[in-house]
C-alpha cells in the first residue's frame, strides 16, 4: 500500500467514526483500529483529531463543490441549474452521507487556526445556490432573501437526504425533479404554464 493509498484509508477511517459518534465523542484510539493501525502508527501521519476533522471537511467540501461546478457546467437553463444543484446534493449525501453529516454539524468544532478554510468553502457553495435561484428568480428578490431562500432549500435537501425518502441511488432522480419542481411552482400550483418538473439536459423522460 502505498502513503497515499493509506492517507486515504485514514481519512475514510475518520470520516466514519466522526460521523457515527459525533467529534467530541470520536476516539482516536478507534479511527486508528478503523484504519488498521497501531495508535502510534496514525500519529505518524496527522497531529491528531483536529487535524483529522479538518483534512475530512476540506476535501469533503472540495468534492462536493467540484460535483456542483461540473453540473452547473452542463445545465443550460436557470430551471435546468436549480435542478442541478438539487441533484448534486442528493447524490453527495446518498454516496457519502457520513461526510455530508460532518459538513453540517461538526464544521464549527474545527480548529480556530483552520476554522476560517472550512468556513470559506461553505460560504462558496452557498454562494453557488444564491447564484442558481438569482437566475431563477422572476422578482429580482434582494440578496438577504435569495440567502434565506437557499439555506431553507438545502436545509430542505439536508432532511429528505436520508432514508425513507432516498432508499437506493435510483430513488435520488426522481426525488430530485419532484424538489425542483415543488420549489419552483410551489404546492398549490405546480406550474403556473403547466409546464412539466424540469429535467437535466439532455435527458428527457
Amino acid at each position: 500500500m502505498t502513503i497515499g493509498e493509506r492517507y486515504e484509508d485514514i481519512l475514510k477511517a475518520a470520516r466514519d467514526v466522526i460521523a457515527r459518534h459525533g467529534f467530541h465523542q470520536a476516539s482516536i484510539r478507534e479511527i486508528a483500529r478503523a484504519a488498521d493501525l497501531s495508535l502510534a502508527g496514525l500519529y505518524h501521519y496527522v497531529a491528531g483529531k483536529e487535524e483529522l476533522l479538518f483534512l475530512v471537511l476540506d476535501r469533503s467540501l472540495d468534492r462536493l463543490l467540484a460535483h456542483l461546478d461540473k453540473a452547473l457546467l452542463g445545465a443550460r437553463t436557470p430551471e435546468a441549474k436549480l435542478l442541478a444543484l438539487v441533484l448534486t446534493h442528493l447524490e453527495f449525501a446518498f454516496q457519502d452521507p457520513a461526510a455530508l453529516k460532518i459538513i453540517n454539524r461538526d464544521w464549527e468544532l474545527v480548529a480556530a487556526a483552520r476554522l476560517g478554510d472550512v468556513v470559506a468553502k461553505r460560504a462558496k457553495y452557498l454562494q453557488r445556490g444564491m447564484a442558481v435561484l438569482r437566475e431563477v428568480d422572476p422578482h429580482a428578490r434582494a440578496e438577504h432573501e435569495l440567502y434565506s431562500a437557499t439555506n431553507l432549500l438545502l436545509g430542505m435537501l439536508n432532511g429528505i437526504a436520508t432514508r425513507p425518502f432516498v432508499r437506493s441511488a435510483g430513488d435520488v432522480r426522481p426525488l430530485a425533479a419532484e424538489v425542483s419542481a415543488l420549489f419552483l411552482y410551489g404546492f398549490l400550483e405546480r406550474s403556473h404554464e403547466g409546464a412539466e418538473p424540469p429535467v437535466a439536459v439532455g435527458e428527457r423522460p
